[in-house]
């Protein structure tokens, strides 16, 4: 048993590696919010980078750097939407406050 013990978890290891490296840059094509941002084409406000998207079907990104967003956001798009978080803790539920 302990055989294939080993080499699961380093797999599994090397997947969440892999996996954690992709969500450290936004996908192609995803709205960016970074607060204090002065980047062209970022957003400073998740509600701003809500705004920005096309009211359509197509299917959309947001991808949300660290920093503190103190706002209300309403999405009324039609299409799907893929929010995501910069992976800047293992767990960003550990010291993450979201208000829904």
């Amino acid at each position: 048993m302990l055989r294939f013990f080993v080499p699961l978890l380093t797999c599994v290891s090397l997947l969440e590696v892999a996996y954690a490296a992709s969500r450290t840059s936004p996908p192609a094509g995803a709205k960016v919010v970074r607060a204090g941002t002065t980047n062209s084409g970022e957003f400073q406000t998740v509600s701003a980078a809500v705004a920005s998207l096309p009211s359509d079907s197509s299917s959309q990104a947001i991808f949300i750097y660290p920093g503190t967003y103190t706002e209300q956001v309403f999405i009324s798009r039609s299409g799907p939407l893929t929010v995501r978080f910069f992976p800047f803790l293992k767990n960003p539920r550990e010291k993450c406050l979201f208000l829904l």
